[in-house]
């Protein structure tokens, strides 16, 4: 199951998250009750650094923002566990990237995270000594949650100096020992750091090991709305069409527009701004959009591949970031999940609205949604829903 991403912004509720910190500001979330020892802790770190396969960069470490070589703590491409350790005793940090692949619990802060912004997500752990910093200022590419899992670290965080950058920062643009961070907290453990992309950040573990959950969330941009634009133009041959020669515009060294541009040009613009012209224009994109999330959930290869499913013995899940549209014309019903549409005759909008609105449902949700229902025809439906990907069956 997914850890919600509720618990991830508390005391904040989500449109509030939204309207007023992301992408905007940094913001420090305390809820004395929340603890993250369910998804990583020391057991998972040792764990993780136990494997026998650890590689680099699966595992770097760096001292003073200056990266180690992997030369020094590695032996035929292993990661030796104990030369990292030593180099952690004499104040370097340690990182896992991707830890979520490596430690399945991650996996529920993924699933949390991408179900609520359905956005592409990621985890990296790091482990810092006491009293150590182990990066310089700097900003991500991406939006970060912070997530302290034991210890307490200083965090200051400043405004960005290039609003919604995509290369990444240079050191002689980072705010200088001068400037005010306009926010500056100290994070224990439970406690969650939001910081947006672009602005300029860093953190000192204070009087004990930290480790803390770096969660980046990378965003679809307005490029997005590019791309799909220009396949949507190609409908139109003016845009499969090759462009006009160009040898015609330079004559005598000098350069002259070729007629046949102009007309060319004068097309493609009439062409494109019939396109913006469209009301539906946004709603297209964002279905399209929609249309391109990919759930993110394990599959049960057991179940998923039998013919007939034994409902009675059955849990049933939504996968997460799994979103739908239903529509009904007359008896018929199409859902729309995905890259993916089922024809329905025998189901009803609002029963497949029960089915989805429902985080985990049995048959005896099913039965109490709709009285006297026909089991077999429910059975055929729920087995269609499931072996499409659009539910999850477990064994109850």
């Amino acid at each position: 199951m997914a850890l919600a991403f509720s618990r991830i912004i508390a005391p904040l509720d989500q449109e509030r998250f939204l309207r007023d910190y992301w992408t905007r500001k940094a913001v420090h979330l305390e809820d004395p009750s929340r603890t993250f020892d369910d998804v990583f802790g020391w057991d998972a770190l040792n764990a993780v650094l136990s494997a026998r396969d650890l590689t680099f960069p699966k595992i770097k470490v760096s001292r003073n923002d200056q990266p180690i070589a992997s030369e020094k703590f590695t032996t035929d491409g292993l990661v030796d566990v104990q030369t990292v350790l030593g180099l952690f005793r004499d104040g370097a940090s340690v990182g896992i990237t991707g830890a979520d692949s490596d430690w399945p619990p991650l996996r529920a802060v993924v699933d949390g995270v991408y179900d609520a912004l359905l956005e592409s997500v990621h985890t990296n752990v790091y482990c810092s000594p006491p009293n150590t910093q182990g990066f310089n200022c700097h900003f991500d590419l991406h939006e970060v949650f912070v997530l302290q899992v034991e210890g307490t670290k200083h965090w200051r965080v400043f405004k960005p100096t290039v609003e919604a950058p995509i290369e990444s920062w240079r050191a002689k643009d980072a705010p200088d020992s001068s400037a005010m961070p306009y926010l500056d907290v100290v994070l224990r453990k439970g406690d969650v750091l939001y910081v947006p992309r672009g602005h300029w950040h860093y953190a000192v573990a204070q009087d004990s090991i930290s480790i803390h959950v770096t969660v980046g969330v990378t965003c679809h941009k307005g490029a997005a709305f590019m791309d799909w634009l220009a396949r949507e133009a190609m409908s139109d041959p003016i845009w499969r069409g090759n462009m006009p020669p160009v040898d015609a515009a330079i004559g005598g060294g000098a350069f002259t527009l070729p007629p046949d541009w102009s007309a060319w040009t004068d097309a493609l613009r009439r062409s494109l701004a019939k396109t913006l012209a469209d009301p539906d224009l946004a709603e297209k994109f964002c279905k399209t959009m929609l249309r391109g999330v990919a759930p993110s959930s394990p599959v049960n290869v057991a179940i998923q591949t039998t013919e007939a499913l034994d409902i009675d013995a059955l849990v049933f899940e939504r996968p997460m970031g799994r979103r739908h549209f239903i529509q009904q014309d007359g008896e018929a019903v199409t859902l729309t999940s995905a890259d993916c549409d089922i024809e329905l005759e025998t189901a009803d909008a609002g029963f497949l609205a029960n089915i989805f609105a429902a985080d985990r449902f049995t048959v005896d949700d099913i039965r109490r949604w709709r009285p006297g229902a026909d089991l077999p025809e429910v059975t055929e439906l729920l087995g269609e829903l499931v072996r499409s990907g659009l539910l999850i069956a477990r064994p109850r």
